[in-house]
């Protein structure tokens, strides 16, 4: 394990995150991405988008946000994007965030792209990392290109040890009104029985000292 230095530091790293979020159930539940991008990115103005894709993220945020400074990134070159890799990048940000994308990578690769979020984010900067939820049932295997699954504990861990704080978590959720109160109000607690959510996305959301 060189590219993750040692199991013994992972296992710390990964105690610290489960110290202060014991259990999947306690983190609090958001409807959808933007709940947690909108209010990042008009605290920090400076914004790279890793994994941009299609960019609508960056086309919502700057539709609400006019005066947002947004830089994207994607290696898919059939893409239009401002970077098309993260050598190429020569400025630094105040918010960076990256969905559907770490489960691609392997464990190493996955860490060093969050040393290198870590270099390009100023002090006090925010890394906002979106991966499946692995409490639910078949969310991470609906993708034959995944190749790391994450709990949130070990994905924290590992941010821990790129150099950010231990993070913060949310699960997402959204569906029909009715739906969507059962759930949070009375289903969950056969889905905690089960150890098995009905939240599909976890973020983790860490600070760069």
């Amino acid at each position: 394990m060189a590219g993750l230095q040692s199991w013994s530091k992972l296992y710390e790293c990964r105690q610290r995150v489960k110290a202060a979020h014991p259990s999947i159930w306690r983190l609090p539940v958001v409807k959808k991405e933007l709940d947690r991008l909108l209010p990042l990115a008009e605290s920090h103005k400076r914004v790279l988008e890793i994994g941009a894709g299609d960019r609508r993220f960056g086309r919502r945020m700057t539709a609400a946000l006019p005066d947002l400074y947004y830089k994207s990134m994607d290696i898919d070159r059939e893409t239009e994007q401002d970077y098309y890799s993260l050598d190429d990048l020569d400025e630094t940000f105040d918010f960076i965030y990256a969905f559907e994308l770490i489960e691609h990578l392997t464990p190493d690769d996955g860490l060093e792209l969050m040393r290198h979020a870590h270099r390009l984010l100023r002090p006090e900067g925010v890394l906002l990392l979106g991966t499946p939820n692995l409490y639910h049932p078949n969310r991470y295997f609906g993708d034959i290109t995944h190749k790391t699954p994450y709990k949130y504990a070990e994905l924290g861990g590992l941010m821990v040890m790129a150099g950010f704080k231990v993070p913060r978590f949310f699960r997402i959720y959204n569906d029909a009104f009715l739906r969507r109160t059962f759930r949070l109000n009375i289903g969950v607690w056969l889905h905690r029985y089960l150890d098995i959510d009905f939240a599909h996305t976890i973020l983790a959301e860490a600070e760069r000292p």
